[in-house]
């Protein structure tokens, strides 16, 4: 009944949020609906916590008083904060998560190429014997060669950035976060047995490694902060389950972000050195660069920031959507 009564209210709230210009009657409604809006939110949490919906709710409100505040608000030391301690901070927070996903990510990837290319009768099962050459000889280099550079950049960005959306996105469930990486880890490591296999492990290495290192970092980071979500809301400490939730949901956001910029320089390398003529060796260090930055900027810049006092989870944003309400 609650959800029914104010739904078309929500709906009026989002999409005047993403407007890009409001006339004065259209900025004074959105004011009204924010604020009832976080009314609804704190009832939700003091009365019938609803997990779904509070991160929802808070995710709109995020993107609302974003739009009231802007541009008035924007400014280029505020975005630099952003970039320079939120980001980082977020990284943090999910930092050991990561590394345990990273880690058992690679184990089964090992684990799955040396299976495969120790019993050539399973691996032929999976992936026939003429395929197996075609792939070695033509298609595995091909694949970064056929396209121009930039829009194929562009495609494997958008494409990695949504599988990491969406590990995220369901990260509450538990499961399709686990399924992606155990069926990514998977696929590497097949992949990694018939390169062996056809003694084409040279191309594999130089083509994988140069954008494969800042991509699956990311992709296992994705699969970490959704899988975190989870525990979050399954073991939510002195916390309540809601409270929990709508923490860690804008964490996430946060990484979401984060992740996005990640497998966008990764698009950018996958696209233009990865299949280019460059030193194979040049290319790798590249990717080596990139990645290595990657995770200094979660374990260094991420500790700084969090000793600074930043945490994504829990900002003024949020406190002062904790309207109080009488009853």
């Amino acid at each position: 009944m609650f959800v029914a009564a104010h739904d078309a209210q929500w709906q009026r709230l989002r999409f005047l949020a993403a407007q890009r210009r409001l006339n004065g009657q259209e900025a004074d409604e959105l004011v009204r609906l924010y604020r009832q809006t976080a009314t609804h939110l704190s009832l939700l949490r003091s009365r019938a916590p609803e997990p779904g919906l509070i991160n929802e709710l808070s995710v709109l409100l995020v993107a609302a008083k974003a739009r009231i505040a802007s541009p008035r608000n924007l400014s280029w030391p505020a975005i630099g904060a952003f970039f320079a301690q939120t980001i980082p901070a977020a990284l943090y927070r999910v930092r050991w998560w990561s590394v345990v996903v990273s880690a058992a990510c690679l184990v089964i990837a090992v684990v799955a190429g040396v299976w495969m290319a120790e019993n050539p009768a399973l691996l032929d099962s999976l992936v026939p014997p003429d395929e197996q050459r075609l792939i070695a000889e033509e298609a595995f280099a091909s694949y970064y060669s056929t396209y121009p550079s930039g829009s194929f950049a562009s495609q494997v960005w958008t494409n990695n950035s949504m599988i990491a959306a969406l590990c995220v996105a369901t990260g509450i469930t538990g499961i399709y976060p686990a399924y992606v990486l155990f069926t990514n880890s998977l696929n590497v490591g097949v992949m990694g047995a018939v390169m062996h296999v056809q003694n084409a492990d040279y191309v594999f290495w130089t083509l994988i490694l140069p954008h494969g290192l800042l991509e699956l970092s990311c992709v296992f980071v994705a699969g970490a902060a959704g899988m975190r979500l989870f525990w979050a809301w399954l073991v939510p400490g002195v916390r309540t389950r809601a409270k929990a939730l709508a923490q860690e949901g804008r964490t996430t956001i946060v990484v979401v972000l984060a992740l996005t910029i990640g497998l966008g320089v990764s698009g950018i390398i996958e696209g233009f050195v990865t299949g280019s003529q460059l030193n194979p060796w040049v290319k790798i260090a590249l990717g080596v660069l990139a990645c290595a930055a990657f995770w200094v900027v979660t374990f260094v810049a991420g500790r700084r920031a969090v000793d600074a006092g930043t945490d994504p989870g829990l900002s003024e944003e949020e406190a002062r959507n904790e309207v109080a309400v009488a009853g």
